[in-house]
Parts: C-alpha cells; sequence; structure tokens
C-alpha cells in the first residue's frame, strides 16, 4: 500500500497579520467568500495552507534544532553540552521555554470550518476535507494542552468584539471533550485512501491513538480521574491500524536504514512521513547536524545505554552475557542491535579509530565528537554527510512509525490491565525480533515497566521521551545525574592529555558526567506558564498552576 507523505511546498496565504489581542485576531479575510467555498476543490486548495503551518514545525525542521532527532535534548535521553533553560528547569514565566500561546492556525482552520458548513457541497465531498481541518485542530490543541494544561475553547472565528477574546480557560475535561470530538469526527470522515499529501483514515486513527494514550496515561499518574476511557480508545484505534493489514515491520530489516532513508514511499514500517526531496528543494539539515556544528553538541545518556537488554532479553544487571563496559566494544557486545543502530562505536558510521569528546585538550580533528563518547547515529546517511551542503539535506522523515503503534497498543492495554501474552507477541515481540532480543514472557507485575523500556529505546532520538516522562509523572529522572561512557584509554583519542576535573569531569566510578545542575519542580514543571504578556491583555486568563 503507498504510503502517505506531508510536502510542506508553499502554500497561499489566505490571511495574515495579527493584532495585540490574546488569540491574535486577524484582519478581514482576502477571500472573495461570493465565489470562494463553492467546491470540494476549493476546500482541498484552502487546506494546503493548514497542513503547511501545521507542519512547518515537525519532522527535522532547521538549524542546530533538528527536529525529531533534538527534541529528546530536553530529557534524560540526550547528555546536551549546552543544555537550554528548560531542562535546566530555570525558565520562568517571562521566559517560557516551549511558548506556543498562538493562535494564528486556529482561526484559519475555523475559518474554513465555518464557510464549508455554510456551503451548499455535497455533506459527502465536503466532510473529508473537514474532517482534515478538524484532525489539524484537534492535533494543534494537544500540543497546547500538553503545555499549559487547559485553554480557552475558540470553535469560531473571533471578531475584535468577541467577549471570547477576554474570557477565562476552560477545563481539562471541556478542552479533551473539544479535541476527542474533532478526532472521532476525523476518523469517520476521513478517506481511505488518499492523494500524496493528504490525510488517511488511517493516519486519524494514528493520531488518536497517540493522544488518547498521552491522555489516559497522564490522567491516571496526575490522578485526574477518567483515564480509562483514553486507555480504551488508544487501544481501539491502535488495533484498528494493526487489522487493517497495511503495515507491518521487517523482522529482517536494517534498524537505522528505516531513518537514513532517502525515499520513505511504500515502506510499510511508515505510516506517516514528511518527505523532503531535492527536486523540489526541499531540505534539511538533520545528518550534519549529527557531525558538523563545531562538534557535536549532544550525544546519548549512560541512563539510556543501559536500558538495552542483552540479547537473551535480559536486563545488564540479570544477564550472563553482558560483558561489561571498561570499552564500549566490550559494553556493546550481545546487545540489542538498536543500540548500535543508534549510537556509534570506533570504526563504524562516521567515526574512524577512536571516539572524539568535544572537551578534547589538543583539539578536534574533525568535528565528530560528542559531550558524551556516545555520539548519536540515528538518522545519519553517508552520502547526504558527505556531499550534501549544511542545509541541503533531503532524507525523509518518519513522522509516525508502525513500531509506535505497536507500542501504543501495548502499554494501552498494559495500563488498562487487559493485556495477554498474544498481545505481548504481536507487539513487543516483533519489535525484539527485528532487534535479535529474545522474547518477552508477560509478567503482569512487571508489563508497565516493559513497555515503556521497549519505548524507550525503540523511539530514542525521535522526540517523545519529554512527554513521556510528564504524561507518566516522571519528572524527577531529569534532576538525576548526567552520565557518559567510561572514560578510558581504548576508546578516547588524545587520552593521555586530559586533565581531569578540568577537561573532562568524572564521576566517583570514572564515567564522565555533566557539570550542569539539573533541576525539576514537582509542584509546576509538568506544565509551562502562559506568558505574561498574554495576562496584561486579557487579566482574566488564569496563570498556570504553581507559575503564579
Amino acid at each position: 500500500m503507498k504510503k502517505t507523505a506531508i510536502f510542506l511546498l508553499a502554500c497561499l496565504a489566505f490571511a495574515t497579520g495579527c493584532n495585540d489581542e490574546f488569540l491574535d485576531t486577524f484582519p478581514e479575510t482576502q477571500i472573495n467568500d461570493d465565489t470562494f467555498w463553492k467546491s470540494a476543490s476549493d476546500l482541498q486548495v484552502y487546506n494546503n495552507q493548514l497542513y503547511a503551518s501545521y507542519f512547518a514545525t515537525k519532522g527535522f525542521r532547521g538549524g542546530f534544532n533538528a527536529g525529531i532527532l533534538t527534541d529528546d535534548n530536553l530529557s534524560d535521553n540526550s547528555f546536551v553540552q549546552s543544555p537550554e533553560d528548560v531542562r535546566l528547569g530555570i525558565n520562568t514565566a517571562n521566559t517560557p521555554g516551549r511558548e506556543d500561546w498562538d493562535w494564528d492556525l486556529i482561526r484559519d482552520i475555523n475559518q474554513m470550518l465555518e464557510n464549508s458548513a455554510a456551503s451548499d457541497i455535497e455533506e459527502a465531498a465536503k466532510n473529508p476535507y473537514i474532517a482534515e481541518a478538524r484532525l489539524l485542530r484537534a492535533l494543534e490543541y494537544y500540543d497546547k494542552l500538553k503545555l499549559y494544561g487547559k485553554l480557552p475553547i475558540v470553535d469560531h472565528v473571533l471578531t475584535d468584539t468577541d467577549p471570547l477574546l477576554y474570557e477565562a480557560q476552560s477545563s481539562r475535561d471541556e478542552v479533551m471533550a473539544f479535541i476527542k470530538s474533532d478526532l472521532d469526527f476525523a476518523v469517520q470522515w476521513m478517506a481511505n485512501t488518499a492523494e500524496s499529501n493528504r490525510f488517511t483514515k488511517d493516519i486519524a486513527n494514528a493520531y488518536r491513538a497517540r493522544i488518547m494514550l498521552h491522555e489516559g496515561t497522564f490522567r491516571k499518574y496526575h490522578g485526574l480521574g477518567n483515564e480509562q476511557v483514553y486507555l480504551q480508545a488508544a487501544a481501539e484505534s491502535a488495533e484498528a491500524l494493526m487489522n487493517s493489514g497495511n503495515y507491518s515491520i521487517d523482522v529482517n530489516g536494517d534498524y537505522n536504514a528505516l531513518f537514513a532513508n532517502m525515499n520513505l514511499v511504500g515502506n510499510d514500517e511508515i505510516v506517516f512521513y514528511r518527505d523532503y526531496d531535492d527536486a523540489l528543494q526541499i531540505y534539511h539539515n538533520a545528518s550534519n547536524v549529527l557531525t558538523h556544528t563545531e562538534g557535536t553538541e549532544f550525544g546519548g545518556t549512560k541512563s539510556l545505554i543501559n536500558d538495552y537488554l542483552c540479547v537473551d532479553g535480559l536486563s545488564i544487571e540479570e544477564s550472563p552475557l553482558y560483558q561489561g563496559d571498561a570499552t564500549i566494544e566490550d559494553e556493546f557486545a550481545n546487545r540489542d542491535k538498536r543500540l548500535a543502530g543508534t549510537f556509534a562505536q570506533p570504526e563504524t558510521y562516521f567515526v574512524d579509530g577512536q571516539l572524539y569528546l568535544n572537551s578534547d585538550p589538543i583539539g578536534l580533528s574533525s568535528n565528530e565528537s560528542s559531550p558524551s563518547g556516545y555520539q548519536v547515529a540515528k538518522f545519519y546517511n553517508e552520502e547526504q554527510d558527505r556531499t550534501a551542503p549544511w542545509d541541503r539535506a533531503y532524507m525523509d522523515a518518519p513522522l509516525i512509525r508502525y513500531a509506535e503503534i505497536l507500542l501504543i497498543y501495548a502499554e494501552a492495554k498494559a495500563e488498562l490491565g487487559s493485556i495477554t501474552q498474544a498481545d505481548v507477541d504481536m507487539t513487543i515481540n516483533l519489535l525484539r525480533a527485528k532487534a535479535g532480543v529474545a522474547d518477552l514472557v508477560l509478567n503482569q507485575g512487571s508489563i508497565i515497566d516493559d513497555v515503556r523500556r521497549e519505548r524507550r529505546v525503540e523511539l530514542a532520538f525521535e522526540g517523545f521521551r519529554y512527554d513521556d516522562l510528564m504524561r507518566w509523572k516522571e519528572g524527577l529522572k531529569l534532576t538525576e545525574p548526567v552520565l557518559g561512557i567510561r572514560f578510558n584509554s581504548v576508546d578516547i583519542a588524545n587520552y593521555d592529555a586530559y586533565e581531569v576535573g578540568s577537561d573532562v569531569k568524572l564521576n566517583n566510578e570514572g564515567y564522565i558526567i555533566s557539570d550542569q545542575a539539573y533541576l525539576f519542580d514537582e509542584n509546576k514543571n509538568y506544565y509551562f506558564p502562559v506568558p505574561v504578556n498574554e495576562l496584561s491583555l486579557n487579566p482574566n486568563l488564569e496563570q498556570t498552576s504553581g507559575w503564579e
């Protein structure tokens, strides 16, 4: 089956500009409503800008922030040379970190929904495009809900005198009912197949599964209640994809080949991807971010490395196959194939005989280095890295992988307490087969931890880990010491030139350790503050709990 991708082509801007109202109202639309909104093709053309607006920040993005590759820098997966304020726990209401109090896209979507509802286009012709818009609205809303916990519900185009401009936020329950209504409509009306770059029913179900799992687990671990409804919805939507026959896991395939892929079209492990293309001049720089950013500024953490199992299915604490970590070769021996598919060892990928640290006292002979010794290789494509200019890479970016769908199903069933060995076999054990790891035998007492471990290693450096810690109420993991490789003369270039304590800092056991002070306030850091300027514009807005 042909898999669906999203291009971000230049789209006609139907409405531009904003004033200083807290919901960023727009001037009157430039569309002539008397002549537009007359056909399904009008709706399709209008929706193109909605896709472009939402997905502009998805995939690899640009600059040093390579999107899905570097989003894990907020989490305990990544040892970052210069952590952002959010990772350090020092962001404030004046500098709120992941601020996204912007309502431009919501207005554009509502404009489409109002005008299409009032049009004479037949329901069967217009509803699939309404479904596209409502799915995008659900995605945009949930992105915001994860940040703030409650939001104003804006379900129509606002005028300058609309009372909603100065109302307080609706509750999380009300906002989730609004989001779920959009998701349910999208699943009902989305086409089974679509033109390239457009949503399908499978994609709607995939996003519904992702959001429902997040909301269900967030509610469970934060004590908000009603989690069963969302977890059941997550399992149902994931199961719809699993029963579709459209996707499969290639258990004989190479793990990293899935990410270093120039063209994901037709790949049965991909549900949805962002299509980058040389001919269309749609580029990113993810490959070069791995190797050429004045020495790569991030690497893996010892915490993440330790979560990869040995091939016998046992942890490094339990398995007789574990060779220890005196060298990286020992550490990677007899381990889950995803470990070597995510991180470079000497004489693999772009690394020569030894690993370079950013703090090398001799000076880097190349830009291929990391602060931790665990240099990320996931998404590395040699052709792109060696030949493409800095910002001219065009490997495709997987936005939804079938592996994630399997993990959603397993986690939802585990959280519901209804998972069976058959469920494990058709989800986790498929992924383990590809990774060369022995099957998991269901243990109801440890299954939630087993699923979480599987999710961490399968989706590492794809931008999920921070959100996962937030929904599981595991924010304190972000305060744990951030460790790298065991400092050793075999692996580390110019080992003898380092002055311990100055050029490199080690803990008592000889592992590289970050000297940053990591903080996480359980009373407020699960959410982000509403920017103070927005509170000034609308005094009825409530500041996020803990940030008052």
